[in-house]
């Protein structure tokens, strides 16, 4: 588990994958995390590098046209917030992406995956 800050202030709790897997067909948030640089310090945590909501982790992560950029940029996690309501999923993406405005969200059209 990790916990990230929203712009409101809230702190989401995220399960931390580490290797690929058999994906949950559920919905949610997903981001692409650059793992701690520096464990043993308090400095340096993880960096989220891409964020986005999806209606089926199981179908977006299957092949993910943007793991590969993430990746390349030190991704070594995938971190997930299972979310019902698509509302709510809305709602909590926009809250996350002002708050850590990830490099691979920047100037890139606003998508569902």
């Amino acid at each position: 588990m990790y916990s990230w800050q929203g712009a409101s202030g809230r702190w989401y709790e995220f399960d931390v994958a580490r290797a690929k897997r058999a994906w949950e067909p559920v919905g949610g948030i997903y981001m692409f995390v650059k793992p701690h640089s520096q464990p043993s310090q308090d400095w340096g945590g993880p960096i989220c590098l891409f964020i986005a909501r999806t209606d089926d982790f199981s179908v977006s992560l299957a092949r993910h046209d943007m793991w590969q950029a993430a990746e390349n940029l030190g991704a070594g996690e995938i971190h997930l917030l299972a979310i019902k309501d698509d509302q709510t999923r809305a709602r909590v993406e926009k809250d996350l992406l002002d708050a850590q405005s990830p490099i691979l969200n920047r100037n890139m059209l606003r998508r569902v995956a």
